[in-house]
């Protein structure tokens, strides 16, 4: 097994005072929408990404916030401002989706508790995603 961990794009979606969670297939917790970042891929490229396959929103604006070095993955965390509805029946191995307001009796996953203490305070506003991708 490799001491580099796997590289990991999350998305910090807020609508309303909640934030985006989804939920695997076999699993219990819930975490940020998210995933792997392919070689040569750039992170924030990554995120919208893998929340429009997750969920298809659609990115309009990325923020990166901070990296999270979680048990198996380094989280690149980015706020994202997004359109549209959440739809599920894209992603076979994302069954659910909740709009947490942090009170609710959700259960998460550690880092998503400790990403989103982390995130508490930063300027959430994002750089157009669309300007983002010409850099």
């Amino acid at each position: 097994m490799s001491d580099t961990p796997r590289q990991r794009a999350t998305a910090i979606v807020r609508r309303d005072d909640r934030v985006l969670l989804v939920r695997d297939r076999g699993r219990t917790p819930f975490m940020l929408p998210g995933g792997g970042i392919d070689a040569g891929e750039l992170p924030e490229v990554a995120v919208a990404r893998e929340l429009s396959e997750e969920t298809t929103l659609t990115a309009t604006a990325v923020r990166y916030l901070f990296a999270h070095d979680g048990k198996y993955n380094r989280h690149h965390v980015f706020s994202v401002q997004a359109d549209g509805d959440v739809n599920l029946a894209h992603d076979p191995m994302v069954v659910e989706f909740v709009w947490w307001d942090g009170s609710a009796d959700v259960p998460v996953h550690p880092h998503v508790s400790e990403i989103l203490d982390k995130a508490r305070g930063i300027d959430i506003t994002g750089q157009r995603f669309d300007e983002l991708r010409r850099e």
